[in-house]
């Protein structure tokens, strides 16, 4: 009869590390904002992700220079289908929500898909947003 409490003890600590899975956190991830498959005004950035929230930091050019917005996105809604593999629902300062999956099951290759109200998606950077990169900010290292 004592090695029952014991064994509920294990059972809610198992479920408990697994609920809390860390292995994204801290994954930083280079990013593009696409709407309709293609890149929107040449927006790239930074995407760090810590299990909570989401800090987005987007450059785009204008007026031949770098402008650069910063966005939080707290999670609201989030289920871990498998290790390494986030299901989420965030909402930013300005109240934008919106929802996807981060996939850090490779950590060098980390993967994310973000779908905003307005239908821009946030996702991977692609070669072009790269290059973008390359072109107008140079300097700033976005990550994978």
């Amino acid at each position: 009869m004592k090695t029952l409490p014991f064994f509920l003890l294990l059972l809610t600590i198992s479920s408990v590390s697994y609920a809390a899975d860390d292995s994204c956190s801290r994954t930083y991830i280079a990013v593009e904002i696409k709407v309709n498959s293609k890149i929107s005004d040449g927006i790239v950035g930074k995407l760090e992700y810590v299990g909570n929230n989401i800090e987005l930091v987007t450059f785009t050019v204008g007026g031949g220079r770098a402008i650069v917005l910063p966005q939080v996105y707290e999670v609201i809604e989030k289920t871990i289908n498998s290790a390494g593999v986030h299901h989420i629902k965030c909402r930013n300062q300005n109240g934008v929500v919106a929802s996807g999956t981060i996939d850090c099951r490779d950590k060098t290759k980390p993967k994310v898909t973000l779908v905003l109200e307005s239908g821009q998606v946030i996702t991977n950077i692609s070669p072009e947003g790269k290059k973008l990169q390359r072109e107008y900010i140079p300097k700033v290292d976005l990550g994978f």
